[in-house]
């Protein structure tokens, strides 16, 4: 499995961007595992951002294939809006799951945050599409569903994995202090779990995709345990790795070659001492 959240993130005007944040850690049954899966994706054409749990094989074949086909400009025509691009999406997915036979798959889930227009008439939109396999006849039924999002405080919409339940744990240490129901309070409880190691099915670097009021979904890159990562790979600091926006586990931006906060970047403290580490 894997853990997953979807924040969404509400400034004084409303809701101001949506991210879906995961670790890297691909596992087998015999317990051996892998800590560099890329567990998240963006359209470089849209503002459609995807992530997924479950199954580690089918799901990001077959969304780096409709990435594929949008970036390609085969798919998601400029002027679409979100819901025919979803509908576009599950009809693709479905008929790619549905060529397979009886093979070994796993249950899974696919989470698609999008947006419609930008900056004040912002609209963002969270769907959960998960495929169902019949251990018996390897048949996999489909359930799709759009998930309400509440714009008037940031939070977590939804988190889904075997390290759920630990984020939620971890993200109650907030209640009572000045960032409560902040995205930053969201981002580093997922963080914070997810470097404690207590779900044995999650690991490596976290991955952080989001949209914001304007502009295309974006890949960020997170500055992990002294190293860039970027997707769950670790980034050569050869090249130009500022061309991306970094984090670090407080969600503070910081410099892709320092991991160090950027100058002018909000500083995210700890809100009480001792509360958060």
């Amino acid at each position: 499995m894997t853990s997953l959240g979807v924040a969404l993130a509400v400034d004084a005007r409303g809701p101001c961007a949506m991210y879906i944040v995961t670790d890297s850690r691909i596992s087998w049954s015999n317990g051996r595992h892998w800590d560099a899966g890329q567990k998240t994706f963006v359209s470089a054409r849209s503002p459609d951002m995807f992530g997924f749990c479950g199954d580690a094989f089918f799901p990001p074949v077959v969304i780096r294939q409709i990435i594929d086909q949008v970036n390609c400009d085969v798919l998601f025509f400029e002027g679409t809006d979100s819901e025919e691009r979803h509908r576009l999406f599950v009809q693709i997915l479905r008929q790619a799951i549905e060529r397979q036979s009886g093979t070994p798959m796993n249950n899974f889930s696919i989470f698609h945050g999008a947006r419609d227009a930008e900056f004040m008439h912002s609209r963002f939109r969270l769907w959960e599409t998960c495929a169902l396999v019949d251990k018996k006849t390897k048949k996999v039924s489909f359930a799709d569903e759009e998930k309400d999002l509440v714009g008037d405080h940031s939070y977590f919409v939804h988190l889904d994995g075997t390290g759920a339940n630990y984020v939620k744990r971890r993200g109650r240490e907030w209640i009572d202090t000045n960032a409560e129901g902040t995205s930053r309070a969201a981002i580093w409880s997922f963080c914070n779990t997810l470097h404690q190691g207590l779900d044995a099915f999650s690991g490596g670097a976290p991955q952080l995709v989001g949209i914001w009021r304007k502009g295309l979904a974006r890949n960020f890159g997170f500055w992990w345990d002294g190293k860039p990562y970027l997707s769950g790979s670790e980034v050569p600091t050869t090249g130009p790795i500022n061309n991306v926006v970094w984090f670090n586990h407080r969600f503070e931006q910081c410099d892709g070659l320092t991991g160090k906060r950027r100058s002018g970047a909000a500083r995210h403290a700890k809100p009480l001492p001792g509360r958060l580490s």
